[in-house]
């Protein structure tokens, strides 16, 4: 099987860092197109709604800021590993749900493999607990999914 286009969602955790070494020796032996995609998942803003305070709107740019200043962050350490590897690795930056975002833009995109890291669970309570957006993902997909589980 060949690639020609791939998406690799990262989200700048450490568990991610297996799926992002795959996705580079898969893009420089297949000669892939390869984007990384970071979702600003919007999540987190829903606890804002309960700040009551006189500065709950700066409170929520605060935080817009600090989440796309992560992603910016999370792509720019990609993105300088792909330069040393001599790999052109294109640069996705979206906002909202990622169990939404992600396969609009795998069948927008053409691509043709989705790569994506995941935490290994010690049990039921810890899936549970976790937002485990592998598991969100099942299913979502026309095409292969690489997870990476660490």
């Amino acid at each position: 099987m060949t690639f020609t286009r791939i998406l690799l969602c990262i989200d700048g955790e450490p568990h991610t860092e297996a799926a992002i070494n795959l996705a580079l020796d898969v893009a420089r032996v297949h000669q892939s197109a390869l984007d990384a995609l970071y979702v600003i998942d919007p999540y987190l803003k829903k606890f804002t709604d309960e700040i009551y305070a006189i500065n709950r709107d700066e409170c929520r740019a605060h935080l817009d800021r600090s989440l796309a200043a992560e992603g910016e962050t999370a792509l720019d350490l990609l993105l300088a590993r792909a330069t040393v590897a001599d790999l052109p690795v294109g640069r996705l930056l979206e906002s909202g749900p990622p169990e939404e975002v992600i396969p609009r833009l795998v069948i927008a995109g053409g691509y043709d493999l989705v790569v994506l890291g995941g935490k290994r669970f010690n049990g039921r309570y810890e899936r549970w607990s976790s937002r485990d957006l592998p598991g969100r993902l099942d299913g979502k997909f026309p095409v292969p999914v690489m997870l990476v589980r660490v």
